[in-house]
C-alpha cells in the first residue's frame, strides 16, 4: 500500500514540475518573484525617506511658527520704538511718577512736608522694613512686610501714617496727598476725632494707608 502511495506522489511531483518547466508557467513566476523582489526592495528603501521627509516637514512647520512669532516681536519693536520717538518729551514725566531708586525719604519725607505745611501734627508713619518715627501703631502693621518687585520690575510699597489737626486742614491734606506729582494711590482713611478736656471736638486724627511705586531692574 505504501509502495502504491509513493508511486502516486511520485508522479504527481513529476507533473508538477513538468508543468512548473513549461516556458509560459517559468516565465510567470520569474515575473512574480521580480516584483514582489522589487517591492520590497523599493519599500526599505523609500521608508527611511518617507521619515525624513515627516521629520523635515515638521521641522519646516516649527521654523515657521517661528518665524511668526518673531514678526510678531519685531512689530512689536517697531510699535515701541514710535511710541518712544511720539512721546520722548514726556518720558520725564514717567521718571518722576514712577522713580528707578527705591526711597524711604521721597515717601516719609512727602508727607511731613505736606502735613507740616497744612499745620497737622505727625503721628506716626511706618513702612515696610522700618518704622520711621513713632511708637503708637497706624492703620496697618506694614513694617512688617517684606519688600518685592512684580513681573514688571514695579516695587509696590504701602506706607501707613497718622496725621491730627483741624478737620480743615486733614480735608486739605488728604487732597493734597490724592494729587501728588508721583504715582501715589491713597488706598484707606479712618477718621476720628480728638477732644479736649472740655469735650469740644477741635481737632480729628486720620489714620491712613497710601501706596507708592517705584521701578527696579535689580
Amino acid at each position: 500500500m505504501a509502495l502504491i502511495d509513493n508511486e502516486k506522489y511520485s508522479l504527481f511531483y513529476q507533473r508538477v514540475r513538468l508543468v512548473y518547466q513549461r516556458p509560459e508557467v517559468k516565465a510567470s513566476l520569474e515575473v512574480i518573484l521580480s516584483v514582489f523582489t522589487v517591492t520590497m526592495l523599493i519599500f526599505a528603501a523609500i521608508r527611511p525617506t518617507l521619515t525624513n521627509v515627516a521629520s523635515l516637514q515638521k521641522k519646516v512647520e516649527d521654523l515657521n511658527s517661528v518665524n511668526k512669532k518673531a514678526d510678531n516681536k519685531i512689530a512689536q519693536v517697531f510699535s515701541a520704538q514710535a511710541d518712544i520717538n511720539k512721546f520722548q518729551d514726556k518720558l520725564h514725566l514717567f521718571d518722576e511718577a514712577v522713580p528707578n531708586e527705591f526711597s524711604y525719604q521721597d515717601m516719609a519725607g512727602r508727607i511731613e512736608l505736606i502735613a507740616r505745611r497744612r499745620g497737622l501734627t505727625v503721628q506716626t508713619v511706618s513702612m515696610p522694613g522700618v518704622r520711621i518715627f513713632g511708637t503708637t501703631k497706624g492703620v496697618s502693621d506694614m513694617f512688617q512686610k517684606i519688600l518685592s518687585k512684580n513681573q514688571n520690575n514695579i516695587i509696590q510699597t504701602g506706607v501707613s501714617f497718622t496725621v491730627t489737626g483741624d478737620p480743615n486742614n486733614i480735608d486739605g491734606f488728604l487732597k493734597e496727598m490724592e494729587n501728588l506729582d508721583r504715582l501715589a494711590v491713597l488706598d484707606s482713611i479712618t477718621l476720628s476725632s480728638e477732644p479736649t478736656m472740655a469735650n469740644e471736638v477741635k481737632t480729628v486724627k486720620a489714620n491712613c494707608l497710601i501706596y507708592f511705586y517705584f521701578y527696579s531692574e535689580s
